[in-house]
């Protein structure tokens, strides 16, 4: 992903953050709202949540928004470099935490503390993990 913008002036940070054990067994009890609040480190500024359906459109989600920061290629039908570096990103979480099988797209207000270029947050509900996975594109 890092070489999809490279010969910029902007850093790419990947983060899993609060990987949590699922302590009530899956499916979880608690709402996906409930969950991404579980796991922000300061619920009140999970401020909106789409679900992602089926789960599986989460690495989709991710290779786009990847090719939409990743600077102009040439046009020849092929996939972007998303498609890989979201295949990476699915693999390796897949090898820790499991396969996710609930998925949502979360906006987390951050105020004025932090500013990012971009910023994209996943929450990722495995069969034994909830997790937040924040990607940012900073100037």
């Amino acid at each position: 992903m890092e070489a999809a913008i490279s010969g910029t002036n902007r850093a790419v940070c990947i983060s899993l953050v609060a990987a949590e054990p699922l302590v009530q067994g899956f499916p979880p009890r608690s709402s996906l709202t409930e969950l991404a609040q579980m796991t922000a480190v300061r619920p009140e500024d999970v401020t909106s949540l789409r679900p992602i359906k089926p789960p599986s459109r989460w690495t989709g989600e991710l290779a786009q928004a990847i090719d939409g920061t990743a600077r102009p290629t040439a046009s020849d039908g092929w996939p972007g470099p998303g498609t890989d570096g979201a295949r990476a990103v699915a693999e390796a979480i897949s090898q820790h935490l499991g396969s996710v099988h609930m998925a949502a797209d979360v906006v987390i207000d951050e105020g004025d503390g932090y500013s990012a270029a971009w910023r994209k947050t996943c929450l990722l509900v495995t069969r034994s993990h909830i997790a937040l996975l924040v990607m940012t594109i900073d100037d």
